[in-house]
């Protein structure tokens, strides 16, 4: 299991040893918190999230959602049918290929057909600040940085090599331990890490079918649209026949359950990661 207490000492005999042999995996285990609706500030999401760092790329992923794919992949290869569990709360994959951490993010959250690779080649103008503190034994350096709306304040460690870290932030001179929004509605701290040799986080990203690739420009558009009409896909393939109904009461009644649930949804997700989103 993860080692807590002497993560720091493991992860400084590690790499004293293999520094960055290609060869190694790394799993980072963070927890993310999160308010998703600024009229109920007491409801904060906790999740544990995964960022694993191999020689090519990073993986961020929500440990429920790896579990969760990983079990119906492996299903599927029985012909058993199995629904994702419904207790995921971040649905994306964020992918970060080395050594120019070209990014991208995988979501299967607009559609049920396909998955959508989003490209991100903003830029993290981090500014380094001579501030210092320790964190979970960790020497730990201040940064800021303005991304996607939200003013950020991390805390790196140049004692664990990699200039990566959670979601889309990467750049800075060593791993990112704890990172947070300074109007605190989004933060990731770092809990423990443990080398790894499954591939299951691969796998999944290899068996993401039907993909639609978007620039972020092109996103940011179908966005906006997606949030004013939540359900066009769903009402195309009710209206086309692709989903049967005994009636057209049937149908029509179905039809605005979908709606009224999916705006209702939206409405309460008001507070996201990348704010701009929604400007």
């Amino acid at each position: 299991m993860y080692s807590y207490s002497n993560l720091k000492y493991i992860i400084i005999f590690v790499f004293c040893i293999f520094p960055l042999v290609s060869a190694q995996k790394y799993r980072f285990v963070y927890t993310y918190a999160s308010i998703p609706d600024t009229l109920n500030k007491n409801h904060i999401i906790n999740e544990n999230m995964l960022l694993e760092i191999d020689k090519e790329k990073s993986v961020f992923i929500s440990q429920k959602k790896m579990i969760s794919d990983s079990t119906m992949i492996e299903d599927a290869k029985k012909e058993i049918i199995t629904m994702p569990d419904e207790n995921i709360n971040t649905r994306y994959i964020v992918i970060k290929k080395y050594p120019d951490l070209k990014t991208s993010l995988i979501t299967d959250e607009f559609s049920t057909s396909y998955n959508f690779i989003v490209s991100d080649d903003r830029s993290l103008n981090w500014v380094l600040l001579p501030e210092k503190k320790t964190i979970r034994t960790y020497d730990c350096q201040r940064a800021e940085v303005d991304f996607a709306g939200r003013r950020w304040i991390a805390w790196f460690t140049e004692e664990i090599p990699f200039n990566d870290g959670p979601y889309k932030f990467r750049g800075l001179p060593g791993l990112i331990v704890e990172i947070t929004d300074t109007t605190n509605s989004h933060s990731f701290h770092l809990q423990g890490m443990k080398k790894v040799t499954d591939n299951s986080i691969s796998n999944i990203i290899d068996e993401k079918e039907k993909p639609r690739n978007f620039t972020l420009k092109d996103f940011v558009k179908f966005y906006k649209e997606y949030r004013r009409d939540p359900v066009r896909e769903f009402r195309q393939k009710a209206l086309s026949g692709d989903i049967y109904y005994e009636s057209e009461e049937k149908r029509q009644e179905h039809m605005r359950l979908v709606e009224n649930l999916r705006k209702e949804r939206l409405k309460k997700d008001n507070n996201i990661i990348e704010i701009d989103l929604l400007r």
